[in-house]
């Protein structure tokens, strides 16, 4: 046996092992990475700001949920990205309010408009960038598809490896019960708290939007003329009788429907004869009492946004555009919380105008102040530059 050989053989692998373990070393002693800078990924939409105001633009409902979307969840780390994303038809306001309920945690998600068939590219991109945890209550389902949407769209989702919840009815009334179900068997219980929005006007239902984004309660809706059986059958599951607040004029839910609903739960009427005046009276309004129980396992009941000072945030829609303002919602989950306002394209009502006076902060001090924000939500073409420069000056401090 040759030992010289087999010496310098070994001495060989002991300086290579040596000089590997070293430059190991050194490279984790000196490797210091920025995990804080991170590519974007998709093309940003464009911001315009304010002192007091961002707007979040977009040509349509499609693109305001996706700018929406990219604002609230930057999706770079996995504490960042949504849990679900909830499709619904782009042309279904009244499925796309509903949705608005399951956008709270745990589900937490954004909105997403789609055909009824296909998947648009622009939303189909913007899914695969959200990259959605999985909801851990529901099988880790990924996507939760709400309204009708047709085959087409769960192939487009089946070819993309992405689990989805198919949530469909015939009717809005069918809708609202089943997710009312589905959120029950998430949360195992029914809400004790209900809103109840009405079916032929958008400009009040969209108001429950982001309410029901920032606290997850339940929407239902109804006609003119009576309370459909779905509805009633779903109040009726409430362990105790239901805490049911309306959420429209005595001319869109006239005041026979508010006596037909007593029969199930305490009935409440946000204040406003309009609109305009039901979002200021819903933003305004609180209520606070018993929930359930007395001396054993009471429990707290606060409803309603209850803001009439200073250091808040606000939501300002067009209600002309109620595809549009839906989506925005998520902004009262994971943005600055805050109630919608309502705003036409060129001109703030005076209720508004109003509600915003009383808010508006004085200067205290440049070291504790409080102040407003307002997002303004899509392009000038819905609510123009002008409103949004008189929106500003509303909301900033009134200084000394």
């Amino acid at each position: 046996m040759d030992i010289k050989r087999r010496l310098k053989h070994t001495r060989l692998w002991f300086w290579l092992l040596l000089g590997s373990s070293l430059l190991l070393a050194a490279f984790l002693l000196l490797y210091n990475p920025n995990y804080y800078k991170v590519a974007l990924t998709g093309q940003q939409m464009e911001t315009e700001l304010t002192r007091t105001t961002t707007r979040i633009p977009g040509k349509n409902a499609m693109e305001v949920a996706i700018a929406v979307a990219q604002n609230s969840y930057p999706a770079t780390f996995k504490d960042n990205k949504p849990g679900a994303v909830i499709l619904v038809p782009a042309d279904d306001w009244q499925a796309a309010v509903l949705a608005a309920e399951i956008i709270h945690f745990p589900i937490n998600a954004p909105i997403l408009y789609t055909e009824r068939e296909v998947i648009p590219q622009d939303t189909l991109k913007e899914l695969k960038r959200l990259d959605p945890e999985g909801n851990f209550q529901d099988g880790n389902v990924k996507v939760i598809l709400i309204g009708n949407i047709g085959e087409g769209v769960k192939s487009q989702l089946k070819k993309e490896k992405l689990k989805f919840r198919d949530l469909t009815a015939d009717k809005t009334e069918q809708l609202a019960s089943l997710l009312d179900d589905y959120k029950a068997m998430i949360h195992a219980n029914h809400d004790d708290e209900v809103i109840i929005v009405p079916k032929e006007d958008p400009a009040s239902a969209i108001l429950a939007a982001s309410w029901v984004a920032h606290m997850g309660h339940s929407i239902f809706f109804v006609g003119k003329d009576s309370v459909s059986n779905e509805t009633r059958k779903s109040l009726a599951k409430r362990p105790q009788d239901a805490f049911i607040y309306i959420l429209g004029s005595e001319e869109v839910i006239p005041k026979k429907i508010a006596e037909e609903l007593s029969q199930y739960g305490h009935v409440q009427r946000f204040p406003g004869k309009d609109a305009w005046e039901l979002a200021v009276g819903f933003g305004s309004y609180i209520d606070f009492g018993r929930n359930f129980g007395w001396w054993v396992r009471r429990t707290p009941r606060m409803f309603g946004w209850g803001i009439g000072e200073a250091g808040h945030n606000f939501i300002f829609v067009n209600p002309k555009y109620p595809l549009q303002a839906v989506p925005a919602a998520v902004l009262s989950h994971m943005g600055k919380h805050g109630p919608f306002l309502l705003v036409k394209e060129d001109d703030i009502p005076d209720p508004v105008i109003r509600y915003l006076q009383t808010v508006q902060p004085n200067f205290t001090s440049s070291r504790e102040q409080l102040f407003n924000h307002g997002w303004i939500i899509g392009q000038s073409i819905n609510i123009s530059s002008d409103v949004q420069q008189q929106i500003d000056k509303l909301l900033q401090v009134k200084g000394p």
